[in-house]
């Protein structure tokens, strides 16, 4: 018997690819990497990584933070390399086998126990050229390089990442970029050359050119969304050309009629003001439905009628407000998260409720939803 699921998330196989297409018409001269962090986004990350697997082979490889994100990827059978772009413990480096991953490389302490345990790694070296989080600073060039040729590892890339990217007309990603060429100047100097030269990710890749970068990492665009804002010439831009893959869907778990004066949810913070008709949903902020969206949210019926949220949005339960010129019954899909990114209860809106961005939405969303690339 197939298991019947309370909330699903369906990705758009067709949507991830057009995006990837799309940035990659707008930096032709680049291979586009595509970013599996964070659970894909929210998207799942194994679902993903087999889509990329299997439907992008021009990607050079795919970016994951952690050494766990890897392994998860290995275990169903990801065959594309691998780019592990975070920290991870060097005593994890010293396993029994060959590690089949690239790392990312910026302190000393990793570089050694990289040489002892995984002789012959493939590397890339951060470079810090002004965010201040990770990476090679400019003092650190010589040392870093030096201890470096002493080593059998096999440097592939280097990169780094902008802070501002996201503002456009903002100074401070060109100031990166001069930094960046000038690091990487001295690195090929000392006898180092490189495959991979990257700085971008989305936001990068709209407003960052130059001939010696050959790659972008791509994260939120490739999912369909932009992180510039919506009045600006980059924001409408990549609005109108890029496509959300995915779509949340819930629902009607229950129906109760209200009586004028009725009060729903902890707090009564929502009370009838006529007979109404409420619909529970089994969802809430424990799946990644911000208690934020509590009185302000919007999610829709199947035939595109909207349903205000009302009550406080509670751990695995979100009550919405059915108009009395619909009708609902048990077990009717809810869409609490549309592609269409002009409706209320699209991804931006979501954000804008919650005063927050499409990462926080995105990556909030439980892993315990069920996902599929359609």
């Amino acid at each position: 018997m197939q298991y019947r699921v309370l909330n699903q998330i369906t990705v758009s196989g067709q949507a991830l690819l057009d995006n990837y297409q799309y940035f990659q018409s707008q930096s032709p001269s680049c291979a586009i990497a595509p970013v599996l962090k964070a659970n894909a986004y929210g998207h799942g990350l194994t679902e993903i990584g087999n889509f990329v697997d299997n439907q992008l082979p021009d990607a050079p490889f795919i970016c994951v933070d952690s050494l766990y994100e890897a392994y998860e990827l290995s275990r169903v059978g990801v065959k594309k390399d691998i780019f592990i772009m975070g920290y991870t413990f060097p005593e994890n480096f010293r396993v029994m086998k060959k590690l089949p991953f690239i790392f990312s490389v910026w302190d000393l302490d990793s570089l050694h126990a990289l040489a002892k345990y995984q002789p012959h790694a493939r590397v890339h070296l951060k470079l810090n050229t002004g965010m201040n989080r990770l990476g090679i600073t400019p003092d650190q060039i010589d040392n870093f390089t030096q201890a470096l040729k002493k080593t059998s590892l096999k440097v592939e890339g280097v990169y780094s990442h902008l802070a501002r990217a996201d503002e456009p007309g903002n100074r401070t990603p060109n100031n990166q970029l001069k930094q960046f060429l000038q690091m990487v100047r001295e690195l090929e100097e000392s006898g180092l050359s490189f495959q991979w030269k990257h700085l971008a990710a989305t936001a990068g890749a709209t407003i960052i050119t130059h001939p010696s970068l050959n790659l972008v990492r791509l994260g939120l665009g490739f999912y369909g969304y932009s992180p510039f804002g919506p009045h600006s010439k980059e924001g409408r831009a990549q609005r109108e050309n890029l496509t959300p893959a995915l779509t949340l869907t819930s629902h009607v778990s229950h129906l109760i009629n209200l009586k004028p004066g009725d009060q729903v949810g902890y707090g009564g913070t929502y009370q009838a003001k006529q007979n109404e008709i409420i619909a529970t949903l089994p969802l809430g902020y424990h799946e990644g439905i911000s208690r934020a969206l509590s009185n302000k949210g919007v999610f829709t019926l199947t035939d595109g009628t909207p349903c205000p949220v009302v009550g406080r949005v509670s751990m695995n339960m979100t009550t919405i407000k059915i108009p009395r010129t619909t009708t609902a019954r048990v077990g009717d899909p809810v869409t609490v998260i549309t592609p269409d990114y002009q409706a209320k209860n699209s991804l931006y809106q979501h954000a804008t409720f919650t005063n927050s961005i499409p990462y926080t939405v995105l990556t909030s969303l439980h892993s315990s939803i069920r996902r599929r690339v359609a």
